[in-house]
């Protein structure tokens, strides 16, 4: 019987197996995801929020928040066979991830070997920063999918060059969104620019792409504004320790933070030193490369997410290839050290997705989630209070302006704004929040030390603070009336 189970296992060819261990993996990863709308990137919740109103065809004030990324383009499916689920656009996502790591693991046994490629894929797949990206709808998790697609395309092009057709086509797509997502995203539209440049097929379609992809990236970044969201030159040691560790909700920076981002850094320096070679003369390698150079200025975690991937995928095969073969001793002997820090990574990375999925099943949120969550208590209560009131014909009004809108607007399901411009003085200030009756913001936040001091001179006649937390202040405009042209909030 064992034998007749033997011989059906070899007749399976091994890539069924691939393909089942990620089956596997996109089971256990829904299991461990928030499945509230708590912890989103705000460029996420953008873009859902206007496919959403595309695809009920209801006009709300999300038009009102600039426009998003080409984040907006990928949900579009999910938003309309899934309409307000957020938990459909994480699946999504996590199937896009699927299909990067298959890629790189392809890529990556032509260039390394089927061994490390293997290595490679296992640990980046459990690292605890694809669980928190996928989460958090995070633009780094989708630059790795851009990455790996746009490399294929630019193969299955060279193999069958037709200018103008679907392949063409193809890679300025991928080339658009990858630019409207993160700096990082350059990396793919200068990479195929190079090999265009260094390796062109013929002049005229070198010509094709150097139009195409340049006018692309600069269309798609103006029309989306640029990388508004994007905070920049944060601490990328602090994005490399979360890539090794997780992140923390309060975003403090421990010894053991330190101590890990530094590591990781020498670690990446040491493996673009040593691979630079390989790297530069692969067009996959040279993406990330590129990607690694331009995102440091950002330093976010999904700078932290791509050098990850870049340290893996190149730093495996040194380890797995030892400047002198050993003979004899075993595989302890002759790939001691990798298999030490294999082991090592693993259970790191395991035992910090163990702590996402704990701090998921406590209902911990950070602290600007703390402060969103303050506002959708206080909105239920008053909500409640209206529906037990003898008048059940009464209606509650509510409008919002936050620091972050679109969370917000997704959390509370309230009509939400952008946060207003300073004024002159609190008078001109109350003006323009003359409609706002609750206000959500970071008032120790540079950038809005004149909000807040204007709302600080105000009595508290007039405005009220209703949560004062680490994250921010909740405040609530007294005698704010709904206007007669519009429906109240129910």
């Amino acid at each position: 019987m064992f034998t007749n189970i033997n011989n059906l296992f070899l007749r399976v060819p091994i890539r069924y197996f691939g393909y089942l261990s990620l089956l596997l993996w996109g089971a256990a990863t829904l299991f461990l995801l928030r499945p509230d709308s708590y912890g989103l990137d705000e460029g996420a919740a953008k873009a859902l929020l206007l496919v959403w109103s595309m695809a009920d065809q209801v006009a709300t004030s999300a038009v009102t928040f600039n426009m998003p990324d080409l984040r907006a383009l990928l949900f579009l499916p999910v938003a309309f066979l899934w309409t307000g689920k957020v938990f459909a656009a994480k699946v999504f996502t996590a199937l896009t991830v699927a299909l990067a790591i298959w890629l790189f693991y392809l890529w990556s046994r032509r260039t390394a070997g089927a061994e490390s490629a293997l290595v490679a894929s296992g640990l980046l797949i459990i690292s605890p920063l694809v669980l928190e990206q996928i989460d958090a709808l995070s633009p780094g998790i989708y630059l790795l999918p851009a990455f790996a697609l746009g490399a294929w395309l630019n193969t299955e092009y060279r193999t069958n060059p037709r200018p103008g057709g679907g392949w063409f086509f193809s890679q300025l797509l991928v080339s658009a969104v990858s630019a409207s997502l993160h700096p990082i995203g350059l990396a793919y539209p200068l990479a195929l620019l190079w090999s265009w440049h260094k390796e062109p097929l013929d002049r005229k379609q070198q010509q094709y792409f150097f139009i195409g992809v340049s006018f692309v990236c600069l269309f798609a970044l103006f029309v989306t504004g640029g990388w508004s969201e994007l905070e920049w030159f944060q601490n990328p040691i602090k994005a490399l320790s979360i890539a090794l560790l997780g992140s923390s909700l309060g975003n403090e920076a421990t010894t053991l933070s330190w101590v890990a981002g530094g590591a990781m850094l020498a670690g990446l320096i040491l493996v673009i030193s040593k691979q630079f070679h390989n790297l530069w003369s692969s067009f996959t390698g040279r993406t990330l490369l590129v990607g690694v150079m331009l995102g440091v200025f950002a330093g976010d975690s999904a700078w932290g997410f791509i050098a990850l991937s870049l340290m893996l995928y190149l730093g495996v095969p040194l380890l797995l290839r030892p400047a002198q073969p050993i003979t004899g001793g075993g595989p302890v002997r002759q790939r001691g050290i990798a298999l030490l820090l294999i082991v090592i990574l693993s259970t790191v990375f395991m035992r910090m997705d163990k702590a996402h999925y704990e701090v998921q099943q406590s209902g911990l949120l950070s602290e600007e989630d703390r402060l969103i969550h303050s506002l959708v208590r206080e909105v239920e209560g008053t909500r409640k209070v209206a529906e037990a009131s003898k008048d059940r014909g009464a209606s509650v009004y509510f409008r919002i302006a936050s620091q972050w809108p679109s969370r917000t607007m997704i959390a509370c399901k309230c009509d939400t704004l952008p946060l207003p411009p300073p004024a002159r003085d609190p008078a001109a200030q109350l003006t323009m929040l003359r409609s706002i009756t609750h206000l959500l913001f970071n008032p120790r936040q540079a950038k809005n030390l004149g909000l807040a001091r204007n709302l600080s001179v105000l009595g508290g006649d007039t405005v009220e603070t209703i949560a004062l937390q680490s994250g921010g202040a909740l405040l609530h405009f007294k005698g704010v009336l709904a206007p007669a042209n519009l429906t109240p909030t129910k």
